[in-house]
């Protein structure tokens, strides 16, 4: 491992200590405003924590929220970012899962643990405002724990292997996992971004997904690494796509990162196009495929030198392969998802378990990761980390690699071409389906913005496919064509059972298609 992330910033922050380093509706830090809260906090925590504790972080997203996570770093510890729009079961649970040793809170999500104070009973250390929240023994607010401390106050020595953050993701069973990040694997990632996307001073880095997800690990380390300015976008702005539109042009956004879902969005509106987003030069999206046609109309938007790039990875290995989304690319029925990245060895193998060479194109085959990025498993379930482990053999090379779930084809020049994820492939009637080509069929309609196809367990049919539909402004909502659509163009046995239109699809809090909300309204019958 190189330098540290954390260390990256503080760095950045003596080379550039005037500008801007984060900006949002509460204000805005220079980089020395920033180092200066960032060491002082961090005094706090590492006078009332040990090395390698666990601090819980629950507040919505903002410049200070962001400023925790950076102390935290700073203090030898590692932090577990709350969902703050999570209801109080699921963050008790992730907070207990955890074994935090400190919880933070803001004015916003200090009075939610009212309802739970048993849960803090055992912590070391608890950070709330005044005349918020219960009682607790070992309490502090930022300020009392932050003062005083010395203006170059060291930053305590961590480990290549030791835990920088914990994030949850869902869970098969419906408890959430936590997956394990290192400082080396972090590392690794932002160390690979800063040679591949040319982010620095001048450039307004927005974040857009909240902080429990593994977006803003760019969003922050790299742009902070490379003293651009960090805008965190909040809720309020993001639960309306025309208020996100507004806020992209007033920041003047130059970097965004998100996933398809949040840019599909704003493609819905008619307004997008009178303004363009001429401000933004690199788009990065990932976590969804991305239908080709919207994909046209939004690069159409952007400015003539904006660059658009499709990141691949899952929590679990942070981003593996990526592809510059060019004129070739927009004329593919689905983009690849690219080559690997430096930092990731990949490997296809199939059901059988034997390797798949990249010469062998067009075959499918389960992908797996290996390299420094790759987390070294799932919270204290040493269960889900072996089942999610596989050693193939590389050229006599043995490789030991995360399975991804996520299955794959090499295409020309080592490019991989995306198949669909495990909970994307459906059986029906025995064939198996991949509903992502139902969706690439669909995307091209007229009148459609945003869709998703679904599996819904059928008692005739083991399975049924529907598709839920959200009509572009203006555009009738008739099923009779795009069933045609279908039937033109895919076997009788893919062709959705049903179209249900809607107003918008549900999302999850990181931004994507709740799909499992989906399959819940169809076995309603879509009554909605």
């Amino acid at each position: 491992m190189g330098i540290t992330i954390h260390q990256r910033v503080l760095e950045q922050a003596e080379r550039t200590p005037r500008a801007v380093a984060l900006r949002g509706p509460g204000g805005a830090y220079t980089y020395a405003e920033l180092a200066q809260r960032v060491r002082a906090l961090a005094h706090g925590l590492a006078a009332a924590l040990p090395p390698g504790a666990r601090v819980a972080i629950h507040r919505p997203k903002s410049i200070d929220a962001i400023v925790d996570l950076l102390a935290c770093l700073c203090a030898g510890c590692a932090y577990v970012p709350l969902d703050a729009a999570s209801p109080m079961p699921r963050t008790r649970f992730v907070l207990e899962d955890s074994g935090a040793d400190a919880l933070v809170t803001d004015e916003h999500t200090a009075a939610l643990w009212s309802q739970a104070p048993d849960a803090l009973e055992r912590l070391a250390l608890v950070v709330m405002p005044d005349g918020h929240g219960p009682a607790h023994p070992r309490r502090r607010t930022h300020a009392a724990l932050a003062e005083p401390a010395p203006a170059t106050e060291a930053v305590r020595p961590v480990a290549a292997e030791a835990l920088a953050f914990l994030l949850y993701t869902s869970g098969s069973t419906g408890t959430p996992k936590g997956v394990a990040i290192t400082h080396g694997n972090a590392s690794a990632f932002v160390e690979w971004a800063l040679e591949a996307f040319d982010v620095g001073p001048g450039d307004t880095v927005a974040v857009h997904a909240p902080l429990h997800f593994d977006l803003p690990v760019f969003d922050l380390y790299v742009s902070l690494g490379r003293g651009a300015t960090v805008c965190p976008a909040d809720e309020a702005t993001l639960k309306f796509p025309e208020a996100f539109l507004r806020w992209l042009r007033s920041e003047r956004v130059s970097v965004l990162y998100a996933v398809p879902s949040a840019l599909l969005a704003l493609l819905k509106r008619s307004t997008v196009a009178k303004g363009g987003l001429g401000d933004l030069r690199l788009l990065l999206y990932a976590g969804e495929e991305f239908p080709v046609p919207r994909l046209r109309e939004l690069r159409a938007l952007l400015r003539p030198d904006a660059r658009v790039f499709n990141l691949y990875g899952p929590v679990e290995t942070n981003v593996v392969t990526c592809c510059e989304v060019g004129p070739a690319e927009l004329a593919l029925a689905r983009v690849p998802i690219g080559t690997a990245v430096s930092q990731a060895r990949l490997v296809l193998v199939d059901e059988a378990r034997a390797v798949i060479a990249p010469e062998r194109t067009g075959v499918e085959g389960e992908l797996l990761v290996s390299g420094p990025s790759v987390s070294p498993g799932y919270w204290r379930r040493d269960d889900l980390t072996a089942a999610a482990r596989e050693v193939v053999n590389v050229a006599g090379e043995s490789l030991r690699c995360h399975r991804t779930g996520d299955f794959a084809a090499w295409g020309p020049g080592g490019r991989l071409d995306f198949r669909g994820r495990r909970d994307g492939m459906v059986k029906s009637r025995g064939y198996r389906i991949d509903l992502g080509e139902i969706e690439s069929v669909l995307a091209d309609a007229p009148g459609v913005a945003e869709l998703a196809a679904v599996g819904v367990p059928h008692p005739e049919r083991t399975t049924e496919v529907v598709a839920f539909v959200v009509a572009r402004d203006g555009s009738a909502r008739d099923e009779v064509p795009l069933l045609a659509r279908c039937r033109e163009r895919l076997p009788p046995y893919m062709v959705p059972a049903h179209v249900y239109w809607r107003d918008a699809l549900p999302h999850t809090t990181t931004g994507k298609v709740d799909r499992v909300q989906l399959v819940a309204w169809a076995q309603e019958g879509a009554r909605r």
